[in-house]
């Protein structure tokens, strides 16, 4: 292998952890929900700790592919396009989980299609830009905030299983307001890519 060629492995490994982040995402939700639907408790433990520990690895992703992009001098627009999204895919397929899980509560339910239809919406304005010459709808610092509460409160209930409150019931719905304050931060962090996104069609 030759100089060249190792700086280019080198050089796409961010956006390589980028894009194993959605894959890993989607995989440790999926391991949640067969968790909830395992009849045997040990097996239930397995897939619930294993999807734990992808979470985890996942969400510690977001910081070391931007970290190690900007260590090694591989920053690009195709890194800033993808990173946001490998987000939201980590995190709409873990409330997706919840909502499976929870059997469509109603309560929750509502607030997870407001977070998963505004990520959906803003990764729409994103790609309808791709042409543009600067990075298509940059992240806002506030949208950065709203990522980390998301990943906050989806940790969230594995902690509590995980220091002895698996009274489910005592806390869920205290869970969900929380839930629901990140639905409304969303939809609030979605106005500044609306109003530039329309503002470039004018």
């Amino acid at each position: 292998m030759t100089p060249s060629s190792t700086s280019g492995w080198l050089k796409a490994l961010p956006n390589l952890i980028t894009v194993s982040r959605c894959i890993i995402g989607v995989l440790g939700a999926w391991l949640l929900v067969k968790a909830s639907q395992s009849t045997m408790e040990s097996q239930a433990v397995v897939l619930a700790v294993s999807s734990g520990a992808l979470f985890v690895i996942s969400a510690l992703s977001d910081f070391i592919d931007g970290w190690l992009a900007r260590a090694i001098g591989a920053v690009s627009a195709l890194g800033a396009l993808l990173d946001p999204i490998a987000d939201k895919v980590l995190v709409g397929s873990y409330l997706i989980a919840f909502v499976l899980i929870s059997r469509f509560d109603p309560f929750l339910t509502p607030a997870v299609v407001i977070i998963v239809g505004r990520d959906v919406l803003v990764t729409a304005l994103r790609l309808s830009r791709l042409n543009s010459r600067e990075v298509p709808l940059p992240v806002t610092d506030e949208a950065k905030f709203k990522t980390g509460l998301h990943m906050v409160l989806i940790a969230l209930p594995f902690l509590l299983v995980l220091t002895g409150l698996r009274d489910v019931e005592g806390w869920f719905y205290y869970w969900v307001g929380g839930v629901w304050l990140a639905a409304l931060l969303s939809a609030w962090t979605a106005m500044p890519y609306l109003r530039k996104a329309f503002s470039g069609h004018r």
